[in-house]
């Protein structure tokens, strides 16, 4: 996912800017290509995993190091400016204008389409409860006439192009692109997933705890370069202690870590309590009124 965050910025910074570098042409061209690029890489995995049945981790595995490579040979190991291109107007503008900045602004609001179209789909759609019983049983979904080989090819395309969309909005954020932009994002997703309440055993989860856990993750990170505790030293000099921006990964792979051990706990104890529930003593049978001994 982050490659391609990458990879899709990377494109629009070569075909649409008028930089060093650059191509010059149209967003107009930039955009399309590179969202299609995007769902090429998407369509690429599912098809590999779901038609050749190859384990999902080594594709993307694989798939991240191929789209990093295309994206450091497109800059040829540089960067790419966007200059003055009206993409940056993505980032910088919005609705309803205060003292000439924004209050609401696009990526705010293309977030919350992408919420809400998420939810409407995973919970009110026919496609949606398809996603919920394959993550549930797969082998059972395929029993029961789900195409589940379809319906992971489009999850794997939705969720490349949704990667591209992100990559839009941030390079318009940046105004530059390298081949080192989206790198470790995937740990930042998986952390925000399993804060959101999404099971990594899959079947559950939702869009709003996803949200909430993608809220979390960015207080995580605020919080490590705002953290700070005053003292004073021997000879009663005030001082300053922060957390090393190094321990960045450290801080949230041990979240990572964390969340999915009370994620399994969890699982473990709901497991004990339904075998307790079923292997209890048996009702005892209740006479009908009436009836002779």
């Amino acid at each position: 996912m982050g490659s391609v965050v990458g990879l899709t910025g990377v494109i629009i910074a070569k075909l649409s800017t008028h930089a060093t570098g650059g191509l010059g042409h149209s967003l107009w061209l930039g955009i399309p290509v590179a969202l299609g690029a995007a769902l090429l890489v998407g369509l690429a995995q599912g098809l590999l995993i779901t038609r050749l049945k190859l384990q999902p981790f080594i594709v993307t595995l694989g798939g991240m190091l191929l789209v990093r490579g295309v994206s450091q040979t497109i800059v040829q190991g540089g960067t790419l400016s966007l200059g003055t291109s009206p993409l940056l107007g993505l980032a910088n503008g919005g609705l309803i204008q205060v003292n000439g900045d924004p209050l609401v602004p696009y990526p705010l609001l293309m977030f919350a389409a992408v919420a809400l179209l998420g939810t409407y789909v995973l919970h009110f759609t026919v496609f949606g409860r398809y996603v919920y019983a394959i993550g549930g049983n797969r082998d059972a979904a395929e029993y029961s006439g789900i195409n589940v080989k379809k319906v992971e090819t489009a999850t794997y395309v939705i969720s490349a192009g949704l990667a591209g969309v992100a990559g839009i909005c941030y390079a318009a954020y940046i105004g530059q692109m390298s081949q080192q932009v989206g790198v470790a994002y995937e740990l930042y997703a998986i952390a925000a997933v399993v804060l959101g309440g999404c099971s990594l055993r899959g079947g559950e989860g939702t869009v709003l705890g996803i949200v909430i856990g993608s809220a979390i993750m960015r207080v995580i990170d605020n919080g490590i370069n705002m953290f700070q505790i005053r003292y004073e030293d021997d000879q009663s000099i005030p001082r300053l202690w922060r957390l090393n921006p190094n321990w960045t990964f450290i801080i949230v792979g041990s979240v990572i870590l964390v969340a999915v051990v009370l994620d399994q706990v969890v699982h473990i104890v709901q497991s004990a309590r339904r075998i307790k529930r079923a292997s209890g003593p048996a009702p005892v049978p209740v006479a009908p009124s009436g009836a002779g001994a």
